[in-house]
């Protein structure tokens, strides 16, 4: 079994993790993102996960969406497949200006320590 320490949990995830409501929720990390559609792996598994309609509708720009290294709080569907019901906050993210959408950014990774 991993621990979220291994994952990279730093003092700023830990707080952040202690100011949201996670019971009934599994806390991953996103290790691969392929066109709104994620991996996350958390302590136990492996998850295939999308984000909820919430999510998508909510989001103002692409930055809105999970991305590679974000903390995320998961609603488990079943034994490989999950729902990203939050994107829990970031402390760092690298990005570069999307291709071809003037002044609009586009994540690579978040929480690079």
């Amino acid at each position: 079994m991993m621990s979220l320490e291994v994952l990279g949990l730093n003092a700023s995830t830990e707080k952040a993790l202690k100011n949201e409501n996670i019971n009934g929720f599994e806390v991953g990390r996103v290790i691969v993102e392929h066109k709104e559609r994620y991996v996350v792996q958390t302590i136990d598994k492996t998850y295939h996960a999308e984000i909820t309609g919430n999510l998508r509708f909510s989001a103002e720009s692409r930055t809105d969406f999970p991305t590679v290294g974000d903390w995320v709080k998961l609603s488990v569907y079943d034994d490989d497949t999950a729902i990203i019901v939050q994107i829990l906050p970031r402390f760092s993210t690298l990005e570069r200006q999307a291709i071809g959408k003037f002044g609009e950014k586009q994540l690579i990774a978040s929480n690079v320590d």
